[in-house]
């Protein structure tokens, strides 16, 4: 439709003798998604490595939590492309009393209900602070998701690089504005899995200074903060998008992503999950994190 309006105009110039020139047109918008896409594609990619997603439930109560944050944010550093932290601070009342509490002074809360979702109903047996997981598998073969062992938490990260996707997930974030990303999400199955799958998206932040309980007892009123989950684009248990797949479905959808005020874009992500739900099964199939402004 631009391209023909350019057309008419610059014929019409022509035309009429005219010397005006029109108006320039920015092609430059981001391009969203109008509507869901899905369909089979027949040139499947080879099974790309399949990232780690690491939880890590925290609380700035929490004497031993800045100790799992060290963990965390060294696995972080030592694989950049393939771990993906995501610290998450469920509110109070959730059955971990004053751990996860903010303090009555702190000018910024980390608890969101998404977190308080995430744990009760994905990660469930959260008993104890710190504690986290690992794409959300059980790798004690307990039937528990939960890792309290925040020391295990090395080995296990590295047993899984080890692992090859089912699904290659791509991610594309473009800036619309200062605060606003268009972010166009496509999914292709590489093997048929028959079972829900679903999408979730988060926002998350790092470098936050606040106040932090620490393991000597001390409080740390300088603690940089890093992978909060600040806010889900989606339903924290995700956005179903099919009952079953077969090999190269192609399911791709687009999210305009608005960053709100007291968050500083410099220092977001948007973390992309791939997972299943089949009954107690919640694994994450492969998982993306872009920054905003890289």
């Amino acid at each position: 439709m631009k391209r023909a309006l350019i057309i008419g105009l610059f014929a019409a110039g022509i035309l009429g003798s005219c010397n005006e020139v029109p108006p320039r047109i920015d092609f430059s918008e981001p391009i969203l998604l109008a509507r869901d896409t899905s369909y089979i594609t027949y040139d499947v990619p080879g099974n790309p490595p399949r990232n780690i997603l690491l939880e890590d439930v925290s609380g700035v109560n929490c004497q031993r939590c800045p100790r799992a944050a060290e963990i965390a944010h060294e696995l972080k550093d030592r694989y950049p492309e393939r771990v993906i932290v995501m610290t998450e601070h469920p509110e109070p009342g959730g059955g971990f009393g004053p751990l996860v509490a903010p303090f009555n002074d702190s000018q910024d809360s980390f608890n969101t209900k998404e977190a308080t979702d995430i744990v009760a109903n994905l990660i469930q047996n959260v008993g104890s602070l710190p504690n986290g997981a690992i794409n959300r598998k059980d790798l004690l073969g307990n039937g528990s998701l939960a890792l309290p062992k925040y020391e295990t938490w090395k080995s296990h990260v590295e047993n899984e690089l080890s692992e090859k996707a089912e699904v290659d997930l791509k991610v594309e974030l473009i800036p619309k504005d200062n605060r606003t990303v268009v972010a166009n999400i496509k999914t292709t199955f590489l093997n048929a899995l028959d079972h829900q799958v679903l999408l979730s998206v988060f926002l998350t932040e790092s470098h936050i200074i606040s106040k932090q309980f620490m393991p000597d007892r001390s409080m740390n009123y300088d603690y940089e903060h890093n992978f909060i989950l600040r806010k889900g684009i989606t339903h924290s248990q995700g956005l179903p998008l099919s009952p079953s797949v077969e090999k190269g479905r192609v399911i791709e959808k687009g999210f305009e992503i608005e960053i709100p005020e007291r968050f500083k874009p410099e220092n977001c992500s948007i973390v992309v999950l791939v997972h299943e739900l089949d009954g107690e099964n919640r694994e994450v199939l492969q998982c993306q994190e872009k920054k905003v402004k890289p």
